[in-house]
C-alpha cells in the first residue's frame, strides 16, 4: 500500500471508533499537558533564577568601564564553570521528570496491549544514549546563560568605545542584560523540556516498531494555526510534516520556543495491523 494510501486507511479507522475522542480520552489528554508543563515550569524556576544571578553580577559594575568590562567577563566565565555540577544535576532532574511523566501517558490510549509487555517496553527501551545526548546539551545551555550575557556586554561596550553608541543607550543596554538573559533562560526551558518528552516518546514509539503517530494539540487558542491544522492528521517518523508557516519540517515539540501544547501520539503495531 502507498504511504498516502495508508495513511488515509490509518486515518479513517480512528474516525470509526469514538475511543479517541471519548471524555476520558479528553481528559487524560489535558493530564498529559499538565504534567508536561509542570516539568516545564520547575525546570524554568530554576534557570531564571540562575539568570537573575547573572543580571545582579553585571549591575555591579560600572557600564562602560573597560575595566568592570573585563571584570564582568571573568566573573560570569567563572560562574559559568562553577555552574556546570549544578546544570548536570538540575538537566538530569529535567530529564527524569518529563520521562516519568511520560510513562503514563504514552500508554494511555493502548488499551489492547497487556500490562507485562507495557513494563517491558518501558524497561528495556534503549534510551540510554539518546538521555545522555540531551543531558549533555542541557548542561551546555545553561552554562551558556552566563557566557552568552558576557559576550553580550562586552559587544555593547565595544560599540560604544568605537563610538557606534550613545552613552545613555549603551548604559540602557547594558543594565537591561537581566530582563535579556531571563528571556533566554525562559526559551532554553520551554524548548528543551518539550524537546526531551517529544525524544522520549520517539525512543519508545521506534522501539515497538511504529512507523506513525497522530499529532495531537491542547486545542486551545494559543496552538499556533499551522499546528491547529495538523491536530488528528496522520504522520510519519520518518518524513515530518510541514507545521510551520515557512514550510519548515518537524515533529510535535521539535521546534525553538513551542510551548508544550502539541504532542505525538504513537499508532502502535497492533493497531496498524
Amino acid at each position: 500500500m502507498q504511504p498516502a494510501a495508508f495513511a488515509k486507511t490509518i486515518a479513517e479507522s480512528f474516525t470509526t471508533t469514538d475511543v479517541w475522542q471519548s471524555r476520558r480520552q479528553r481528559e487524560r489528554e489535558a493530564e498529559h499537558f499538565s504534567r508536561v508543563r509542570n516539568a516545564y515550569y520547575a525546570y524554568a524556576v530554576k534557570l531564571r533564577r540562575i539568570a537573575r544571578h547573572v543580571g545582579d553580577i553585571i549591575a555591579a559594575f560600572p557600564p562602560g568601564d573597560p575595566n568592570a568590562t573585563t571584570e564582568i567577563q571573568r566573573y560570569l566565565q567563572q560562574y559559568a564553570y562553577i555552574l556546570r555540577p549544578w546544570a548536570r544535576q538540575a538537566g538530569a532532574l529535567m530529564i527524569a521528570e518529563v520521562s516519568r511523566r511520560d510513562e503514563t501517558a504514552w500508554f494511555r490510549h493502548a488499551r489492547m496491549i497487556g500490562r507485562e509487555l507495557k513494563r517491558e517496553i518501558l524497561r528495556a527501551t534503549p534510551i540510554g544514549e539518546e538521555v545522555k545526548r540531551i543531558l549533555d546539551e542541557q548542561v551546555e545551555l545553561i552554562t551558556s546563560i552566563p557566557t552568552e550575557a558576557a559576550e553580550r556586554v562586552q559587544q555593547i561596550s565595544r560599540e560604544y568605545w568605537t563610538g557606534g553608541r550613545r552613552y545613555d543607550e549603551m548604559v540602557n543596554m547594558i543594565m537591561n542584560s537581566g530582563n535579556v538573559t531571563l528571556s533566554r533562560a525562559t526559551l532554553i526551558a520551554r524548548t528543551e523540556t518539550a524537546k526531551t518528552s517529544a525524544a522520549v516518546t520517539q525512543a519508545r514509539a521506534n522501539f515497538v516498531g511504529s512507523t506513525h503517530y497522530i499529532w495531537r494539540t491542547v486545542r486551545d487558542v494559543d496552538v499556533r494555526k499551522a499546528h491547529k491544522k495538523l491536530e488528528g492528521q496522520v504522520c510519519s517518523w520518518d518524513d515530518p510534516p510541514v507545521a510551520e508557516e515557512n514550510g519548515t519540517r518537524h515533529h510535535p515539540g521539535n521546534f525553538p520556543n513551542c510551548r508544550p501544547s502539541c504532542y505525538a501520539e504513537p499508532i502502535l503495531p497492533a493497531i496498524i495491523e
